[in-house]
């Protein structure tokens, strides 16, 4: 199991000395089969297009207009599912706001212990969150739930996802990179460079399959044993739930 963690502090020496002593329990915790990702952020906007990944932040912002409070609550706002954790010596949160749900706190310096324990956090969180899908296109990065994907279609270039609500989004991945990092059994591949999310499927017939969003998928009749066996097997798991 993985574990995401985000650092985002504006003082350069507090960050590098965050930085190391995370490292410290990472180096540690690998020995023991466990694996911390942690990324280290000196502002608000480069972290907010990935903060979807992360388990947990340890937050402190002092230097701007907006605070590590103003700054953790829009990311709730904006539906972050990580622990918040807010971490201060010239800012004391608490003081100054007050508690606010889902939102903790700790005094500065933090030690290496320190440090274990928000691990211990983050990998509690890893675990009991919906898990989603990263999507990296060219310039932009997007998290999405697996029911959220309808199919997949290389293009050449690049591979179009299609979502729902009307979405799409361009990953820079070959289908069959995606469709092994998704590996949920709801997902087959009917062409060489195409694969469906059977859920989304909304009727059949011959060799082709129309899904949710309208799109028709059309498969190969050499492929199509195979293919109308595997969905009416999964269908048929699935009603029998």
């Amino acid at each position: 199991m993985a574990t995401f963690i985000a650092l985002l502090d504006d003082d350069p020496a507090d960050r590098k000395q965050s930085e190391r002593l995370l490292g410290r329990v990472r180096d540690e915790r690998v020995k023991k089969g466990e694996v911390i990702y942690y990324d280290s952020y000196g502002s608000e906007e480069a972290l907010l297009p990935f903060f979807n990944k992360y388990d947990l932040f340890l937050i402190d912002v002092t230097k701007t207009t907006r605070d590590g409070m103003m700054v953790a609550v829009d990311l709730k706002r904006r539906g972050a599912e990580g622990k918040i954790v807010l971490y201060y010596d010239k800012i004391d949160y608490r003081s100054k706001y007050g508690d606010e749900e889902g939102i903790s706190f700790i005094q500065k310096p933090l030690w290496q212990r320190d440090f274990s324990r928000l691990v211990d956090i983050a990998a509690h969180v890893h675990e009991n969150k919906i898990q989603r899908v990263e999507l990296r296109g060219e310039s932009d990065t997007i998290y999405v739930l697996k029911e959220e994907i309808i199919y997949v279609t290389d293009m050449g270039y690049y591979s179009a996802v299609a979502l729902t609500d009307n979405r799409s989004f361009h990953v820079n991945e070959k289908p069959l990179i995606l469709y092994e990092t998704i590996n949920s059994e709801n997902f087959t591949f009917v062409t060489p460079k195409c694969f469906i999310n059977m859920d989304h499927v909304v009727s059949s017939g011959g060799t082709r399959f129309k899904m949710s969003d309208g799109a028709v998928i059309r498969f190969s009749l050499f492929d199509k044993k195979d293919i109308t066996r595997t969905y009416a097997d999964y269908a048929a798991k699935k009603a029998s739930k």
